[in-house]
């Protein structure tokens, strides 16, 4: 059986877009990162300003590869969809989708982030902790169904 599949929506704005009212292409992938946060915030309930400032730890990207496949206007509403591919010792593979809300594609993103201690300054590779892989499991798809 699949895992559940976190949704983000976003509304394109206006700082967002070129002068022909196009999406310029660095602010969908800052929206890859909006789900992601959204997702720790959201699913798994371990929001981005409590881990970095108050644990000092972090969630940094290490990989992503985005293949855009659609354009998105000024005012379209893009549907990010996030599942894991793989859970590893620190790091966790996903694969996020980008949408128009009656499904035409605007991008697909495998994206990989490392969980990691920054107590002091440099940042080293932490172990998962293993309640928050279980919360990550929920979304588990595995590689062969993304």
């Amino acid at each position: 059986m699949p895992g559940e599949i976190f949704e983000g929506r976003y509304k394109l704005r206006f700082g967002q877009c070129d002068p022909a009212g196009i999406a310029f292409f660095p602010r969908l992938v800052e929206m890859v990162n909006w789900t992601v946060e959204d997702w720790f915030d959201t699913a798994l309930g371990d929001d981005f300003r409590h881990i970095h400032m108050d644990e000092k730890r972090g969630m940094p990207a290490v990989s992503v590869a985005v293949d855009f496949l659609g354009p998105v206007r000024l005012g379209d509403v893009a549907v990010y969809r996030l599942a894991v591919v793989a859970i590893g010792r620190s790091s966790i593979t996903l694969d996020i989708r980008a949408a128009h809300e009656d499904g035409r594609p605007i991008l697909s993103a495998r994206h990989t982030i490392v969980h990691c201690d920054l107590s002091d300054g440099v940042p080293k590779s932490l172990p998962l902790s293993e309640d928050l892989k279980l919360s990550m499991a929920r979304f588990l798809i595995g590689d062969a169904q993304a």
